[in-house]
């Protein structure tokens, strides 16, 4: 892999790649990166069944990719309550997260963010909800707007940073980013 794509996979994609968030988007922009779809199949292809790289939406020279651990998304997906917000907003009835990615992919040409694609990211499902509702004034904005539990959420997004720090000086140190995974 490249080392500039290794330095933005580190720096925007980190927590994911380490399962400690359930995936990371990223906007590519194709003049920056000419071999991203062929790099993003090398990766689908080294990674296997532990990391992908899926495209969500491809438009102009733009690119937005969903990094994530299958099996950390597939458990943040499927948790009923996550489940039963996506069957709401015309998900399948299924356990099956091709499905739900292919769904999620209509749903962003569509909306370009749908409110959620929140649950894909990880976030908590109150403050999905809450932001989604409108009604209500976040009392911290960090990773996402939070609308609860702030000390417990300032906790998690200070582990998001850290991870993204430590791997990004790793990387720039030369480290190869597949070798820390």
């Amino acid at each position: 892999m490249g080392s500039r794509l290794e330095r933005v996979l580190a720096l925007h994609c980190s927590p994911a790649l380490f399962g400690i968030k359930s995936s990371n988007l990223i906007n590519c922009n194709l003049k920056d990166y000419p071999n991203l779809e062929e790099d993003i199949l090398n990766l689908n292809n080294e990674f296997k069944d532990k990391i992908r790289f899926n495209i969500l939406y491809k438009e102009n020279d733009h690119i937005l990719l969903l990094v994530y651990k299958i099996k950390k998304l597939q458990e943040t997906i499927f948790d009923s309550k996550n489940h039963q917000y996506l069957i709401n907003y015309g998900y399948p009835n299924n356990y099956n997260l091709d499905d739900y990615l292919n769904c999620l992919k209509r749903r962003v040409i569509i909306n370009k963010f749908p409110h959620e694609i929140g649950v894909f990211l990880g976030y908590d499902l109150n403050d999905i909800i809450d932001f989604s509702n409108g009604n209500k004034k976040p009392i911290h904005v960090g990773y996402w707007s939070v609308y609860s539990n702030i000390e417990e959420k300032i906790k998690l997004f200070n582990k998001f940073t850290k991870c993204r720090e430590v791997v990004t000086n790793l990387v720039m140190q030369g480290k190869a980013l597949e070798s820390m995974i």
